[in-house]
């Protein structure tokens, strides 16, 4: 156990006889009683430290009136203390012992007395010292951030309950509450955290030493700010509160002046504060702020985030995961890091039956695109089934060259097993495809024989002309669904007339995001007049893929590459990025005109060529030629359906202490450039964080190493799609990882030759996402080094 408590720092001061000039201070706290039964400790301490730091130019001392005479002994002329303080000469005025009395005041014994702002920053350097030395900052690592009560997010917050740490250091809190609380009459103390219970009982403690306490005093975490804000906090007379710690001060403004428990100022202590607004700044015992002179060892004011008031947070948008701080104990564990192999068993049941879908021939358009949606600008689809186009060659399934047979006549079966011949109405969703299928089911009900009108066919706003005196059944007809808020709405709009007509769902296509969701739909959709399953829902064709149509990977390209032309322009040497920035925001702003992308998803490769598929595809549908026609539309379709069927079984859930990553050697296992940059552009911001695992990134610098040395042949396809995923800080390495890659880029010849759409992107990384080093940090105590290395 120490027996005091030491530290020491460099301040300019004046001496007797050498001016003003940098000074080290020593100062020597003692908060325990039978101090001359412990000289041999005290001097063993003191060996100690002086082994290990620079000799004193001043000393202060700090005690007790209750202990104060034995201090006295230590510190007298021709004491053997001296021995143990080398080279200290106690005739330059340079000593000073002060003794903390019952008043809370602080009286010199030896000595002159200090200032009483001289002596607040003893106070705040040493218990600056204190937070700094047992870790009171805690800080995130990149997977995660911390969400206070408040709702602030930030990645690093103050913990006083982890300074508590030696009953030295505690007593000297202690006293310093002492001396902020003076000689208040107290019979209860709140804290904020049971993690600071023990200070509380030390203050308690020394007031009873100090003869100024005798009744019993209760110490209580009220554990939660949330009473305060309920009005529900009732406060005893004689309450003190300590508050372990704030760093702006908003606490001290909702407990005394928000709500009914409102608490006077002078009764509430924040032990630890940090960049605290002006007007509560004298609650603070410790001000933990960088002064330059004052508390140079103090902490840089952190950036946080409210997002309850509106504020964005970065930390989130860029992949960290928010934890939030609650309960009177918390302790943050390193997360768990699992990465996931993309097997053939993770691809979902309906893309083996989805095969009639994809491409037919290489003059064909293909159905399934990407970044379109009909009749709208900002929103579109990640995924598009052109549906429409299916709908248009509905007159051609009797040839013998029918691009889409298959698809024709399972929509046959399903018109012919399904439409009653008591259908009365047809109401359409609000899209040509929709009508184009209500048109079809009429005309396949009356090849049947069942006579059904054109008329009858309705649009939304027309369900106010249907006969309410008849019988029978109405169909909702819709050509594809993805959230099915249209349904719903209709649902509810035809919901009185369910004494005369039976609803029914008929939908070609079906998609949204899980089963989870489709199983949300169904149920509410199928509720009617006798419960669940009143209502019949048809759907032709049932897949589960993303519903993202404003955050796609499309928009978040077009937003970047608006910045990389910026920053292109900027730099006046890079023509190349320049000239593809241009080009690709035509082409992706274009979209909507060409019914989305289908072979222009990707960046080329290096050597500018398309990516393309090659055979033993491990995905391919059991259809003839499907390599030969495929398109980068369908590739991505089939990749990216595969990551959201793992993600529906749970295998990427994200927590506090648990991340689920893709393991980097699924781009070793599927060397195709396509399917690389399929996994890149698919994948969640969270599931590419390789920067949280040392091995992880390790392993992913190694791929990466192995496409640079072969940037000019096939093995680096998707380079570029690689550095492009590091620029958007989706795929994160190790700094150091990501610093040798771009060396080792950079040591390539042909990288070096030419210009390429690469240099730039890489260039912006460079510039923006790699750290500036502040090199004047790591020379931030040279000073009292050398100092330390001339005294030896």
């Amino acid at each position: 156990m120490k027996t005091c408590f030491l530290f020491s720092f460099t301040k300019e001061l004046t001496g007797k006889n050498s001016g003003v000039c940098r000074r080290n201070v020593l100062v020597i706290f003692f908060p325990y009683l039978n101090i001359g039964a412990n000289k041999d400790d005290i001097q063993l301490q003191l060996r100690e430290y002086f082994f290990r730091h620079t000799l004193p130019d001043k000393l202060i001392v700090i005690c007790f009136d209750f202990n104060k005479d034995e201090v006295k002994e230590l510190f007298i002329n021709d004491s053997q203390i001296y021995d143990y303080i080398p080279k200290f000469n106690p005739d330059e005025n340079n000593i000073h012992v002060l003794s903390i009395n019952g008043k809370g005041d602080c009286e010199a014994v030896i000595g002159e007395e200090i200032s009483s702002d001289f002596l607040q920053e003893v106070y705040r350097r040493g218990m600056t010292n204190i937070f700094n030395a047992n870790g009171g900052q805690i800080i995130a690592q990149s997977a995660h951030h911390f969400v206070f009560p408040s709702g602030k997010h930030c990645d690093r917050f103050l913990r006083t309950g982890n300074v508590l740490l030696h009953g030295s250091d505690i007593l000297f809190i202690a006293s310093a509450i002492v001396l902020y609380f003076k000689s208040k009459i107290i019979e209860n103390i709140y804290c904020d955290t049971s993690s600071i219970n023990s200070l509380a009982y030390a203050y308690i403690n020394l007031l009873r030493d100090l003869k100024v306490l005798s009744n019993i005093v209760h110490v209580e975490s009220f554990g939660s700010y949330e009473l305060f804000e309920k009005s529900t906090f009732k406060a005893k007379i004689g309450s003190l509160f300590l508050i372990s710690s704030s760093t702006s001060g908003s606490i001290l403004k909702r407990m005394s002046t928000e709500g009914k428990s409102k608490i006077a100022l002078e009764n509430i202590c924040v032990v630890y504060g940090l960049n605290v607004e002006q007007e509560y700044n004298k609650r603070i015992l410790c001000d933990l702020t960088f002064d330059s002179n004052k508390n140079p060892k103090g902490l840089i004011p952190f950036t946080s985030y409210n997002v309850k008031k509106g504020k964005p947070c970065v930390l989130c948008e860029n992949g960290s995961w928010p934890v939030k701080v609650e309960g009177d104990v918390f302790l943050l564990e390193k997360p768990s890091v699992i990465g996931h192999r993309i097997t053939i068993n993770d691809a979902p049941l309906f893309l083996k039956n989805f095969s009639s879908y994809y491409k037919p021939n290489k003059d064909e358009d293909a159905i399934i695109r990407c970044f379109y949606k009909e009749a709208s600008t900002g929103k579109k689809y990640d995924h598009y089934i052109n549906v429409d186009r299916l709908f248009d060659l509905w007159n051609t399934r009797g040839n013998d060259s029918c691009l889409y047979k298959e698809v024709y006549q399972r929509l046959e079966k399903f018109i012919s097993q399904n439409i009653p011949a008591t259908l009365r109405y047809m109401v359409v969703l609000p899209d040509a495809a929709s009508l184009k299928l209500a048109r079809i089911i009429k005309d396949i009900l009356n090849i049947n024989g069942i006579v059904f009108k054109e008329e009858n066919i309705l649009q939304i706003k027309d369900i106010g002309s249907i006969d309410k005196s008849q019988k029978g059944v109405i169909s909702i007809v819709s050509s594809s669904i993805v959230s099915g808020s249209n349904l719903l709405f209709l649902s509810r709009a035809l919901r009185d007339l369910e004494k005369s007509y039976q609803k029914m769902y008929f939908t070609f296509l079906s998609r949204p995001d899980s089963r989870d969701h489709y199983e949300f739909l169904e149920s509410n959709l199928g509720m009617g007049e006798f419960g669940k399953g009143s209502n019949r829902i048809i759907n032709v064709e049932s897949i589960f893929c993303s519903q993202e149509s404003r955050n796609t990977p499309w928009h978040i390209e077009l937003d970047f590459l608006k910045k990389l032309q910026e920053f292109c322009d900027e730099k006046d040497d890079f023509i190349e990025t320049a000239s593809y920035c241009k080009k690709r925001l035509e082409e992706l702003n274009n979209s909507g005109e060409n019914v989305g992308l289908d072979n222009n998803l990707f960046f080329p490769s290096f050597l500018n060529a398309e990516l393309k598929i090659n055979n033993g595809f491990a995905f391919a549908p059991p259809k003839k030629d499907f390599i030969e026609n495929a398109t980068q539309s369908e590739i991505y379709f089939i990749i990216s359906c595969v990551l959201n069927e793992m993600r529906s079984k749970g295998k990427f859930n994200q927590s506090e202490y648990v991340r689920n990553l893709i393991e980097p050697g699924n781009f070793v296992r599927y060397n195709d450039g396509i399917i690389q940059a399929c996994i890149l552009r698919a994948a969640k911001k969270d599931e590419l964080k390789f920067d949280i695992s040392e091995e992880m990134s390790r392993q992913m610098k190694a791929i990466l190493g192995d496409m640079i040395v072969h940037i000019s042949d096939n093995h680096s396809e998707a380079i570029i799609e690689f550095f492009y995923a590091i620029a958007l800080k989706k795929l994160k390495l190790k700094d150091e990882s990501l610093q040798d890659c771009i060396l080792l880029l950079e040591n390539q010849k042909v990288y070096n030759e030419n210009d390429s759409i690469l240099r730039g992107i890489v260039e912006y990384i460079k510039d923006m996402i790699l750290p500036k080093q502040e090199i004047e940090s790591n020379f931030k105590d040279t000073s009292e080094q050398i100092q330390q290395m001339m005294t030896k």
